[in-house]
């Protein structure tokens, strides 16, 4: 609208001048018309025919575009019996250019004043349209100043939110420039690890293992997954922040999803993570895990957990038949001991077999308490050639216990020791089993001649 009152404005100004100088133009042209007449009349008056001649061709070539002076000048050329007609006739011509010259004065002042008011009426429109625009601008740029102040705004609470929230969140462009990272994530990714951008290669800044312990790649890192488009949900694994970390750096459990973030078109603008620690939950896990493993009373393997470990160092010493031995022990009177002194005391001969048979058998042994009187132990690297030499162990071990430990009763324990035959394809059942019959054969021979009595001391 302001550019278009702009243009009429200066079109109307334009034809004003256009006008002003079409009026200057032809009153020149009708003054130099009515000299040139002027001319012929004095020429006429001194009786000078070349003169006459010369004006009267003057006044043809200023007319050219004037028919009724053209047919004047035409009778000044051919009527020249009489002065006086000549004198009229200039006079005629003086008065023809006097009519033309108001009917052309009064056309050019039409012009100008219809144009003066196209001017003035243009000019008060630009300006009222240019206020309106100057002030619909103004307030264009308030509202987008009050925009910018709400973005501002919002963007501030958005952050103050990312970082009141417990889990990491971690937002990245494709270019892996950082969008956002919260303190959650900067606590759990480590010092060392940039702000400003995710490294395609972040192993210099810190690792990361699986929950079986093999070691993650940047390629299989959640965030670069999104990045790739794909969406990961509770991937598991532990971040050790630093290249190196300290040897009592547990680093930190996370179960991280990710995210890519897409235009309406379903391009990859970028990805979103988010990080939860699960530290606490797992060591919870392992807590219950390992109660779920162990006998309370004793602190040992149960049944459960001895055929969990066993069986997996079983696997593991069959690849190369190394040799492995068991041991199945037994601990003689503990129902008379629970009837005549009470539960207690039983706990108590229970508690000291256990600790009897830890001192005795190596740190790699497996030893569990498989439920009542009955402990067995998994020997690792054993051969038929120790299985004396450790029975003689443990008989010292128990003497020892009982000439140093006042008690009310007297510790006894059968042992019974096998070794795996790898020929064969023994099973862990059988070889407890085997193990199981060599302390019951052995319990028969001390109990004919008892090394220890299980009974209260006097």
């Amino acid at each position: 609208m302001t550019i278009g009152c702009l243009v009429v404005t200066i079109v109307a100004g334009y034809r004003t001048q256009l006008s002003l100088v079409e009026s200057s133009r032809w009153v020149t042209h009708t003054v130099e018309v009515k000299l040139a007449i002027a001319d012929c009349e004095l020429a006429l008056l001194r009786g000078d025919a070349d003169a006459l001649r010369r004006t009267e061709a003057k006044v043809e070539r200023l007319t050219v575009d004037n028919p009724r002076q053209q047919r004047n000048v035409v009778l000044a050329y051919t009527r020249r019996s009489s002065q006086a007609e000549l004198e009229n006739l200039f006079t005629s011509m003086q008065g023809e250019e006097d009519r033309l010259m108001t009917v052309r004065m009064r056309t050019a002042t039409s012009i100008g004043k219809r144009s003066a008011i196209a001017f003035v009426a243009g000019a008060v429109l630009t300006l009222a349209c240019g206020a309106g625009t100057v002030a619909l601008l103004y307030s264009q740029r308030r509202s987008l100043a009050l925009a910018h102040a709400e973005l501002a705004r919002q963007r501030v609470l958005l952050a103050a939110i990312i970082e009141s929230v417990d889990e990491g969140i971690i937002a990245v462009e494709t270019s892996r420039k950082m969008i956002a990272i919260n303190a959650a994530a900067r606590s759990m990714v480590g010092v060392t690890f940039p702000l400003d951008h995710v490294p395609e290669d972040w192993r210099p800044n810190l690792r990361a293992t699986f929950e079986d312990g093999s070691p993650m790649s940047p390629e299989e890192a959640p965030l670069t997954r999104a990045l790739r488009g794909e969406a990961c949900e509770d991937v598991v694994y532990r971040i050790l922040p630093g290249a190196e970390p300290r040897a009592d750096d547990a680093g930190v459990w996370v179960s991280t999803s990710a995210r890519p973030i897409l235009d309406q078109g379903g391009r990859v603008l970028g990805a979103v993570a988010t990080l939860r620690d699960i530290t606490a939950q797992r060591a919870t896990a392992e807590r219950l895990r390992d109660l779920s493993l162990r006998d309370e009373l004793t602190g040992l393997l149960n049944r459960r957990g001895f055929l969990a470990a066993a069986s997996v160092r079983i696997a593991e010493a069959q690849r190369v038949k190394g040799p492995l031995g068991l041991l199945y022990a037994d601990v003689n009177g503990l129902k008379r001991i629970n009837d005549d002194l009470g539960h207690e005391q039983g706990d108590r001969v229970i508690e000291d077999a256990a600790r009897m048979l830890r001192g005795v058998l190596r740190e790699g042994d497996v030893l569990a308490r498989l439920g009542g009187d009955e402990f067995v132990a998994l020997l690792q690297n054993f051969s038929l050639a120790a299985r004396e030499p450790l029975l003689e162990r443990i008989a010292t071990a128990i003497r020892h216990h009982v000439e140093g430990e006042v008690r009310p009763y007297r510790l006894s324990v059968s042992v019974g020791v096998t070794i795996m035959d790898w020929e064969s394809g023994q099973t862990l059942d059988e070889l407890l089993a085997t193990a199981d019959r060599c302390m019951y054969e052995r319990k028969r021979i001390e109990q004919s001649s008892p090394m220890i009595h299980a009974l209260p001391v006097d």
